[in-house]
């Protein structure tokens, strides 16, 4: 109650506040102290810093709030022979959140079954860079002789590996890419079972930068369009 001759104080609204100030609160909410939230284990949920409850407030927060947490956060996927875990991610009822993610990073232990590299993945990745806010890309892959291998499909087109190889130097390519690595060689799970990391946990110290063979793979214009993290 106020003083007597005064009007009660009115609770403040939090809608009220500056828009600019509204994104920096709803960003220390939604930033997850992960460096990549693994969006492809089965094992329970990574998006421990989801807002769920905020999101169910009012239908203006979600339509601010919702796409801040893809944008702000980095993510991963891991690509084994089998990818049904997390193949929802790439159906037309997530394409909007998909398409929210800007930084990525993808761990290819194996090129996946029936084509699913070239005829699943690489397609949604071509969109969320066209028709998204895809801006930063690291691939990792899981080869000894990863630098042979991608060198030698430029000049080999019989195997479905060789094609899974130029596909993916081209969507590398890709112009809209503001970061990109490629990182080849041996590395190996450190934990499956981590408490609120939401699955598998990957040791990448075995691993080289090998982005300067995009550069070898293109002509003199395709080289300025190589930004290495």
């Amino acid at each position: 109650m106020g003083s007597q001759g005064q009007e009660p104080s009115k609770p403040f609204r939090f809608l009220d506040l500056a828009p600019e100030i509204r994104l920096k609160i709803y960003a220390m909410i939604a930033t997850s102290p992960q460096s990549h939230i693994d969006i492809s284990s089965p094992c329970s949920s990574p998006h421990t810093y989801f807002p769920h409850a905020l999101l169910l407030t009012c239908t203006q927060i979600y339509h601010e709030l919702r796409p801040l947490y893809f944008t702000t956060n980095a993510f991963s996927v891991t690509v084994l022979r089998r990818n049904e875990s997390w193949s929802h991610l790439l159906t037309p009822s997530f394409l909007d959140n998909r398409r929210q993610i800007r930084s990525l990073r993808i761990k290819i232990v194996r090129w996946g079954t029936k084509d699913f590299f070239c005829c699943s993945l690489i397609p949604a990745l071509e969109d969320c860079i066209l028709n998204g806010r895809l801006r930063e890309l690291e691939v990792v892959i899981r080869d000894q002789s990863v630098n042979h291998a991608f060198l030698d499909s430029l000049n080999d087109d019989s195997s479905k590996e060789h094609q899974s190889w130029r596909m993916l130097r081209k969507l590398l390519m890709d112009p809209y890419l503001e970061k990109v690595n490629l990182k080849g060689g041996r590395f190996s799970v450190i934990s499956t079972v981590v408490e609120g990391m939401g699955g598998d946990v990957w040791d990448l110290e075995g691993c080289e930068d090998i982005s300067y063979l995009l550069a070898k793979a293109g002509d003199e214009q395709d080289k300025t369009l190589i930004m290495v993290v």
